[in-house]
């Protein structure tokens, strides 16, 4: 009887997707992998088949949407991921995948969540513990709705000038609203001294894609 589990990963990075066909298919003859660069270019093989797939993809879909996608086709779905950042992992979480693997964890955490979600069950790892048990979302917590909107705008490269425009302030407004969100980032031991800074915290904190612009 063939019990083959057919791995499919999606990675921009064409080494992990080759990388993980080597040794998983050295670690058991029972899998088969194949990669591509993003799901649009996806082919699903017949069941059962779970799909690896990393968090950010050069193509700047969203994991939100990948799983969504995913999810109508219904494929369990583990994320593969070397990014930390808390807000996808639990958008990805929230969305529907099985289980959060970090690519730096040994090849064991990934057969067992490969064996799990093939059978429809979660493989809770630290990294989706850590994400689920966080009790504090940054933005709700520390700041206002004009300044969680102020830094989606001046972090993704607008001028004070432009944002005031936008948000029918004045440039004067603008700016301290921006020197308030320093600070606030400050006080949490998060660096936002520069225009980098804070598009890496916003980044961080879901109000801006970090596909948006080259920093």
């Amino acid at each position: 009887m063939d019990n083959h589990l057919s791995v499919v990963v999606v990675d921009d990075h064409e080494i992990v997707g080759l990388g993980l066909k080597k040794v998983l298919e050295d670690q058991d003859p029972r899998y088969r992998v194949t990669s591509y660069p993003a799901i649009d270019q996806m082919e699903l093989p017949e069941p059962p088949v779970v799909v690896v797939l990393d968090l950010r993809l050069a193509d700047g879909s969203t994991p939100v949407s990948n799983l969504a996608t995913l999810r109508q086709a219904a494929v369990p779905v583990i994320i593969y991921t070397s990014g930390d950042n808390p807000v996808l992992v639990r958008e990805a979480i929230a969305a529907g995948a099985l289980a959060i693997v970090r690519k730096s964890a040994p090849l064991s955490e990934l057969v067992e969540a490969l064996d799990a979600a093939a059978e429809g069950r979660t493989s809770a790892g630290i990294d989706w513990a850590a994400a689920l048990d966080a009790d504090e979302d940054f933005v709700s917590q520390h700041l206002t709705p004009t300044e969680a909107t102020v830094l989606a705008h001046y972090a993704s490269g607008e001028t004070s000038d432009v944002v005031a425009r936008e948000l029918s302030m004045s440039k004067n407004t603008i700016n301290t609203y921006v020197s308030r969100i320093r600070d606030k980032y400050r006080a949490a031991g998060r660096r936002a001294d520069s225009r980098v800074d804070l598009f890496k915290r916003a980044a961080e904190d879901g109000l801006v894609s970090y596909f948006d612009h080259d920093q």
